[in-house]
């Protein structure tokens, strides 16, 4: 009832709603990244049957390890489970990464990246290589510690007035 009555005052304000002139602010042109048919960027495109082979291998181990999981990709905290074992009161902070075969190159998003450097203490990462054959799962604590290489991305174009014509 309470949802009907929420809607019904939607509909209402709704009816209050004008449109008025539009106007442009930009036009963008997306083209894919120069560098996609490599193999080395190939797998970098996400595969939901390798993500879902892999959070599921994730979620088996740690409940094998007797430890309680929530799966929390979904909420974009920067890590997809959250793990808690229950005798020790150990907290696991776990990203997820699945790869379809037994090499490759992980990424990180700046949030991922950002919360494994701030909660060192309990953020794991697991790898889940060969998804799509014979999955294998190799936990690391601390992945802040690797050395990643950072990624650089184009944030704008600058020029002169003068250079225009």
């Amino acid at each position: 009832m309470d949802r009907r009555e929420r809607r019904r005052l939607e509909l209402a304000r709704q009816k209050q709603l004008t449109l008025q002139g539009v106007e442009r602010l930009t036009s963008v042109f997306i083209l894919p990244h120069p560098e996609f048919l490599k193999d080395d960027m190939r797998h970098l495109r996400p595969d939901p049957e390798v993500e879902a082979i892999a959070m599921g291998e994730a979620i088996s181990f740690e409940e094998n390890a007797g430890r309680t999981v929530e799966d929390i990709h979904e909420k974009d905290l920067g890590y997809d489970l959250s793990s808690v074992d229950p005798k020790s009161g150990e907290l696991r902070l776990i990203e997820v990464k699945g790869l379809s075969g037994s090499g490759g190159t992980i990424l990180l998003t700046p949030n991922e990246y950002r919360i494994a450097q701030d909660r060192r203490d309990c953020y794991w990462l697991y790898v889940v290589t060969d998804c799509k054959s014979r999955p294998n799962l190799t936990p690391r604590k601390d992945p802040a510690n690797c050395p990643w290489e950072p990624i650089q991305k184009i944030q704008h174009y600058l020029l002169p007035l003068a250079k225009l014509v």
